[in-house]
């Protein structure tokens, strides 16, 4: 960021939320702790990094897994984006990832599970 920020560029920066990356357990709080100001530079560089983007693409990904995979990550990188940069907690962010997370799977939408928990309403019907 440094780099592109010192030769005046405005940016996004992506690196830290590859999404498709293998990874086990709680992997979304790595996600959700990186930083967009986190990096050497100006305080008038650091204006130039004006968001940021989940990625998800690869090998490993296609259309029986890209959903669950992308979901709930890339609320954790919303947050992150959207939020103050004081706002850090991955306790408070967890429960409130946890709920959003039932949110969709309530709607049809097949969000992996933060840790091993499940949604009230999941199996209904079952």
């Amino acid at each position: 960021m440094a780099n592109i920020t010192s030769a005046g560029y405005r940016t996004l920066l992506s690196s830290p939320w590859y999404l498709n990356r293998i990874s086990y357990g709680q992997d979304w709080q790595a996600i959700y702790k990186a930083d967009p100001q986190d990096f050497k530079g100006t305080d008038q560089q650091k204006k130039l990094v004006i968001g940021g983007e989940a990625c998800l693409w690869g090998e490993y990904v296609d259309a029986t897994n890209l959903t669950p995979r992308l979901w709930p990550r890339a609320c954790a990188v919303a947050e992150r984006l959207w939020s103050a940069k004081e706002v850090t907690d991955t306790n408070d962010a967890f429960n409130r990832l946890a709920v959003h997370r039932c949110r969709l799977v309530e709607r049809g939408i097949p969000a992996q599970p933060l840790y091993t928990s499940y949604c009230p309403r999941e199996y209904k019907g079952l």
